[in-house]
């Protein structure tokens, strides 16, 4: 399990069409079953989303407040059926264009291709500014 400074295709692709402002094309990763988990979201916020629509639902709202940046300092490892990610998002907040930097850390695991599970510990109080 060696680390990566890049993302296997479908991933990046997903993301790619994520800063496209691409809701859908992002979606395409997921399977219709897929779980969205949020483990570190405070009181008051969504801790797990439940089926790719519901995902979508919400992905699309986030898509009001923020614009979807580059990532940096990448680290991927692919282990089975798992992809674990660490990286910084340098996004932007909306309507303002205010920079708007985000860590993450992603776990998440593929069925037939498909994204079933995603681990999203991204840190919750980076996201106060919205």
């Amino acid at each position: 399990m060696s680390a990566s400074s890049s993302l296997p295709d479908w991933f990046a692709q997903a993301l790619q069409a994520l800063q496209a402002g691409n809701t859908d094309g992002y979606m395409a990763i997921y399977a219709a079953d897929a779980v969205h988990e949020f483990p570190f979201a405070p009181d008051g916020a969504v801790p797990l989303l439940v089926g790719r629509e519901t995902i979508a639902a919400y992905m699309r709202s986030l898509t009001e407040f923020i614009r979807f940046g580059t990532l940096s300092d990448v680290r991927a490892r692919e282990v089975g059926n798992e992809l674990i990610v660490e990286a910084i998002g340098h996004n932007q907040r909306l309507p303002d264009h205010a920079p708007m930097q985000i860590n993450y850390v992603w776990f998440i695991t593929l069925r037939d291709g498909k994204v079933v599970h995603f681990r999203d510990y991204m840190n919750p109080l980076q996201l106060s500014s919205l």
